[in-house]
């Protein structure tokens, strides 16, 4: 039978731990944070790991090791065979543990700190969210980024745009994700689950633009359009461009 090696990822240990080259399988888990979360990237991206997500529960079964994760806002869950090589998951909460791994910083580490741009506005604190659902794909979220930055708004996405792999975790907002309370919240491509809009604040004003008429979303929104958000996006993004434009 093949072994193991199940190790936990904590950042902040006060010399670095170096990573040695190992002969068997090796999973590491970082915690489901934002930190986590870039640490798990940049890892899987430096080291070539494959990357798992979020996962809930690791568990053998006969000489393979087996994740689970959910996906489509937890209405589906996904078993998830590790192949034999280095991988990188993340977890709120995982048994079965066998070892700890710290990553410290050298003390002669030179570190540089760019602010991203998409990064500009405080999620939690916009007073207008552009958020997108998985009516969308990786470039109608990109729209949405351009539509934010026009408008000083922030992006944010619901857990199946996350588990698509759309938009970061530190994006997400609802039951299970970051609580925003805005005073417009654009809703594209979102059907409008109560687990999501649990996470927007009573005060926000919804404006919702998904094809499907019957989409609970519209329950709950102000105005809304049953436009192809693919398709409207660009339109509204190009729009909002020149108007800044001529104000500049």
């Amino acid at each position: 039978m093949s072994e193991w090696r199940i190790m936990s990822v904590t950042c902040g240990g006060p010399r670095p731990t170096p990573l040695v080259e190992e002969p068997r399988p090796l999973l590491l888990v970082f915690p489901a944070d934002e930190p986590g979360e870039a640490l798990a990237g940049a890892f899987a991206a430096h080291h070539g790991a494959a990357v798992l997500g979020r996962i809930t529960n690791v568990r053998r079964e006969g000489g393979e090791l087996v994740v689970t994760r959910s996906t489509h806002g937890g209405r589906l869950t996904l078993s998830l065979a590790v192949a034999p090589s280095l991988a990188v998951a993340t977890a709120n909460d995982l048994e079965g543990l066998d070892g700890t791994l710290s990553i410290g910083q050298p003390d002669d580490a030179a570190v540089e700190r760019t602010p991203l741009a998409d990064q500009s506005v405080n999620l939690e604190g916009a007073q207008i969210v552009i958020g997108g659902g998985r009516g969308l794909d990786a470039e109608g979220f990109a729209q949405l980024g351009r539509i934010a930055k026009a408008l000083g708004a922030a992006v944010s996405a619901s857990l199946p745009a996350v588990d698509l792999g759309l938009a970061p975790v530190s994006q997400q907002v609802g039951q299970s994700g970051k609580f925003v309370s805005p005073v417009i919240y654009f809703a594209a491509g979102m059907s409008g689950t109560p687990q999501h809009l649990a996470g927007v604040g009573a005060r926000a004003r919804i404006l919702a633009v998904n094809s499907d008429l019957d989409a609970p979303i519209f329950g709950f929104a102000e105005a809304g359009s049953t436009t192809d958000a693919r398709k409207l996006l660009p339109l509204v993004a190009e729009a909002l461009e020149e108007l800044k434009a001529e104000d500049a």
